[in-house]
This record gives C-alpha cells, sequence and structure tokens, in this order.
C-alpha cells in the first residue's frame, strides 16, 4: 500500500488485509507525514521506502493500492515497476487532472461542459469569452476545495486568476453547474464510491453532503440513508459508474461528485481514489465495507457489494470558519460543542492563534463533529444544534 497523508489508518488497513490472511507492505511516501507515521506503520506491516522498487519486489506483492491523493501517479509508475494492475499510465492524467477529464467525459458523450485550462493571467479574457460567467475557477490538480471560488465578472475572473496561479501552475474556469432548489442542511450534490474489475463498475457507498459553506466549502457527509429519493439514487450510480469507465479505470477505487441539477445528474468531478470519510461513514452506518472492498480488488479477491440500509444514518460535519475569519483568537466551549445530542466524537482541528484563510479550503477546518441518528429529521436537528454551540471565536 502507498501510504501518504489522506491513507486511512494503518490499523484499518492491516484488519481488511487479515481477513484475507493477506500481509501488508507500506511502501511510504517521502513526506513529513510518511516520515512522522513510519513508527506506526511499522508495528502493522513492513515498511519500504514507495521508492525503493527492489525492496519492495522482494515482498512479491499480489497487488497495489494507495488512499492518498498525493500518491496516485507514483503508484501508477509503481504498478508499473511491480508488473501489478492498477490505473494504467495513459490514463492517471484524465484521473488526476480536471481539465483532462472534461476532454474525456466529453470524448465519452457523458458531459460537455465549457472549460478552459488557465495557466497565464493573459489567457482570461479569452477563457471568460468561451466559457462565459458566472464561472468556477479552482485548481487543475488537487482536492479539498482549495483556491475554488465562483467569479461573476471578467474583472473578477482576472482578479481571482491571478491570486490562484500565484501558488498553483495551472488553474480551470468552468461554467457553473446549478444545482436544483434544496433546503438545508441538504446539499445539492452527492458522491458514488465505485470499485472497478475490469470493464465491470459497481457502486459501493453513497455519501449524501450537507449543503456547501460559500463559496465551495464542504461541510461533511452522511450515510447510508440518503434523502435523495431511492430511484434517484440508481440513477446517480449508474452515471458514477459510467464516469468511471469513462476515465479508463479497471483496477480499483474511485470517488465521483455529482451535481443534481433540475434537469437530472451531472458529474462534477472523479477522483482516482476512495473517498474522504467514506469508509468510516459505510462503517459506522452498517452500510458496507470499502477498506475491504479496496483490499481484496486490489490483490484480486472477490467481495461482497450488497449493502445494507437498516442501519442508523452516521454523519461527519464539519464545523467551518466564517469568511471573513483571518485567526482563531479562542476555543471556550469544546465541551458544550462534546454534549450536543447524538454526537459520539470530536476531532478539533485547530488551536488558538491559528491563521485561518478559506482558500486553503478543508485545511482551514475548525472541527470535524462525528455522531449517528436514527433519521434524517433527528439528523437536521442535530446539524442545527451544533451550530448554535458558541465554542469558537475568530478575528
Amino acid at each position: 500500500m502507498v501510504y501518504d497523508t489522506g491513507s486511512l489508518a494503518p490499523t484499518r488497513i492491516a484488519e481488511a488485509a487479515a481477513e484475507i490472511d493477506c500481509e501488508v507492505v507500506f511502501a511510504v511516501a517521502d513526506s513529513d507525514h510518511g516520515r512522522a507515521m513510519r513508527p506506526t506503520l511499522e508495528l502493522v506491516g513492513a515498511v519500504v521506502p514507495a521508492d525503493a522498487v527492489t525492496d519492495l519486489k522482494a515482498h512479491r506483492p499480489d497487488g497495489i493500492v494507495t488512499f492518498s491523493e498525493h500518491q496516485l501517479a507514483p503508484t501508477v509508475a509503481l504498478a508499473e515497476a511491480l508488473d501489478l494492475p492498477y490505473h494504467a499510465a495513459a490514463d492517471i492524467d484524465a484521473i488526476t487532472r480536471k481539465d483532462r477529464q472534461r476532454a474525456r467525459f466529453a470524448q465519452a458523450g457523458l458531459e460537455a461542459i465549457r472549460f478552459r485550462t488557465l495557466t497565464s493571467v493573459d489567457q482570461v479574457d479569452e477563457a471568460v469569452a468561451h466559457v462565459g460567467v458566472p464561472a468556477i475557477i479552482k485548481p487543475v490538480l488537487g482536492a479539498g476545495s482549495r483556491n475554488t471560488t465562483v467569479v461573476h465578472t471578467l474583472e473578477e475572473c482576472r482578479q481571482w486568476a491571478a491570486e490562484a496561479l500565484a501558488t498553483e501552475e495551472s488553474v480551470l474556469l468552468e461554467e457553473v453547474l446549478v444545482g436544483r432548489p434544496t433546503d438545508g442542511p441538504w446539499a445539492d450534490y452527492i458522491a458514488v464510491d465505485c470499485v472497478a474489475t475490469g470493464e465491470q463498475v459497481r457502486p459501493v457507498f453513497v455519501t449524501s453532503k450537507f449543503a456547501l459553506a460559500e463559496p465551495f466549502r464542504e461541510r461533511g457527509g452522511y450515510g447510508g440513508r440518503s434523502v435523495v429519493p431511492p430511484e434517484e439514487v440508481r440513477e446517480v450510480e449508474d452515471l458514477a459508474c459510467r464516469a468511471v469507465r469513462a476515465l479508463g479505470i479497471r483496477r480499483g477505487m474511485a470517488d465521483v461528485e455529482i451535481k443534481l441539477t433540475a434537469a437530472g445528474p451531472r458529474v462534477i468531478e472523479v477522483n482516482g481514489r476512495l473517498g474522504a470519510w467514506v469508509d468510516d461513514l459505510a462503517i459506522r452506518s452498517s452500510t458496507s465495507d470499502p477498506a475491504a472492498v479496496a483490499v481484496r480488488s486490489a490483490v484480486g479477491v472477490d467481495f461482497d457489494l450488497a449493502p445494507r440500509y437498516d442501519g442508523p444514518i452516521a454523519f461527519h460535519y464539519v464545523v467551518i470558519p466564517p469568511l471573513w475569519a483571518t485567526e482563531v483568537r479562542s476555543l471556550r466551549g469544546v465541551a458544550r460543542l462534546r454534549r450536543t445530542p447524538n454526537v459520539e466524537r470530536i476531532a478539533v482541528l485547530t488551536a488558538p492563534g491559528a491563521s485561518v484563510d478559506w482558500r486553503m479550503g478543508t485545511r482551514s477546518h475548525a472541527a470535524s463533529v462525528l455522531g449517528r441518528v436514527d433519521d434524517h429529521d433527528q439528523l437536521a436537528e442535530t446539524i442545527a444544534a451544533i451550530e448554535e454551540v458558541d465554542w469558537i471565536d475568530y478575528r
């Protein structure tokens, strides 16, 4: 398993592997996170540097997988070196680059959204003439809602393109997919995690979403029962599987975000790995076992895809700073947040004095709040109660 930021917990991976008597070899990225986690990884499996191909070959691996967005391209190269089935080198650009995805979807007759790739502010005028406004600007590479916003005028586009290109090699300008009217706390988009086995792509878990914070900051999700009607969920699942096939993914997991529009579901983007929070939500809702599916798929072992929908609704809600905030001033009521009904666990992700910038996306989250409820009414009440707790101050 190629390990880096965003991976599942090592014990969770080892647990999924142990179910099929599979040993785990962690190919660890040379990153701050990889180096920090090495002692923990050594407790549950063999640990080898991700670039040590000869050492990895000595373990005679039967499959390869990564749960880290940062390691998708390196995992493709490593799979080729080890002669293991994974995403093809010819497809990795389409899997990781949002502009190449748009082109693939158009070629497959799946989507035809207007877009342009920008590497210079000089390209903005032509891009706006083609795409129109309002439009979305976001990085071509990466995840976590970083540097993602909507622009309404040519001048706004010039401004935000200049700001984004100061830290990004390229950004994507694309037309806005207008979601259908949706009452909060629910969102007008949904995610489907799929598994590919050759030409067969099947849904594993559906993550329903909470309404975005402005401009495009994700507030988390819930599963395994959605407020979206079952027949529409099936339509969304079918579209997600077709999007995965269009990108050439033939082995392993992919996470597909879908916009729910008045004209039907539309593809937002595909990530070539298991989505954030998905395994946790699936396990806590007793719906499915995505980690087991990912591991078994990687080594070519059969897996069960019969989801259950008679368990609780599990949620992962993200507390997000206001747009104007630049710094955390104080934390003074975390205990009150923990006492919110139906809340089981809280992870505070910031500290007094920490910088806050909405442009950083998920890296500026204040807290993650996890719990379970019996139904959607109870979930809506719980989210409202979480937002009412006065526990953090900003400046």
